[in-house]
């Protein structure tokens, strides 16, 4: 039974007693069950009548061939998208990290409820990357980064293999669904460890500086998921659009126009 409650449970890690509530408390499942329902709404509104016209809009344009896929053009697309799809993040952060886990939480009376912590007051990458998933850092701490430190790996390898690994795990989430392989999604994931070296250097020599705090912000929410989902976008297009020339679509889309002249 042991087991079995620790499929349910919202942890990744198992162990012999779980802490638990001696009840539930239904007033509360009522509530976390009406802001899970709203947020989805939301997602679900902000997709609809903001994200999907301005990709259904970019894809008009590259099939009408009016407009060359250039740097301006991604520029506006990409401040179209930002703000759009840093609310749809954080609702489905809110819906799915703090409504759905308490939910689960209270149903089962599961006695931890520490799901993540302030994650968007960090000053440096690493602090993020501890707190906005508590259940996934726990897991990866304990299966993978101290057993390569108990095998003789240095801290600094060790993070690099935690990130190879999350990188990998991301890219196959996107690539399975979308049946395509690209690399968007792992190379973001790997890019993070030159910012979290670079954000740990100006948390030292600049204590208490919000600097740090605005490039988490900066690359996750105005450059990371935009640029994700117009590269993506665009690369689903090519994939599944009816191209007249196999020859004139070869090669990468910031050079290619599927049926005009190059860039």
């Amino acid at each position: 039974s042991n087991i079995y409650y620790f499929w349910f449970a919202p942890t990744l890690t198992y162990q012999i007693v779980f802490p638990r509530l001696p009840r539930r408390n239904f007033a509360r499942i009522f509530t976390l069950v009406a802001r899970m329902f709203f947020s989805f709404v939301l997602v679900v509104f902000l997709m609809a009548q903001v994200v999907s016209p301005t990709l259904r809009e970019m894809t008009k344009e590259l099939e009408d061939g009016k407009e060359l896929f250039s740097i301006h053009i991604f520029a506006e697309y990409l401040l179209k998208l930002a703000m759009a799809s840093t609310y749809i993040w954080l609702l489905v952060f809110y819906g799915y990290f703090h409504v759905f886990f308490n939910l689960l939480a209270e149903v089962l009376k599961f006695g931890d409820r520490v799901f993540y912590r302030d994650w968007w007051n960090s000053s440096n990458l690493s602090s993020y990357w501890r707190l906005w998933n508590i259940p996934v850092h726990y897991w990866l701490v304990r299966h993978l980064y101290f057993p390569c430190i108990r095998l003789g790996v240095n801290k600094t390898a060790a993070m690099f293999i935690v990130f190879f690994f999350s990188a990998v795990v991301h890219e196959m989430l996107i690539s399975i669904p979308f049946h395509m392989i690209r690399s968007y999604s792992f190379l973001g994931m790997m890019s993070q460890i030159p910012l979290v070296m670079i954000t740990k250097y100006i948390d030292k020599v600049r204590p208490g500086s919000s600097l740090g705090n605005c490039i988490f912000w900066l690359s996750f929410c105005i450059l990371g998921q935009p640029m994700a989902i117009i590269l993506y976008t665009v690369d689903y297009w090519k994939l599944n659009a009816d191209e007249p020339s196999s020859e004139m679509c070869r090669g990468p889309w910031w050079r290619k126009n599927c049926g005009g002249d190059e860039l």
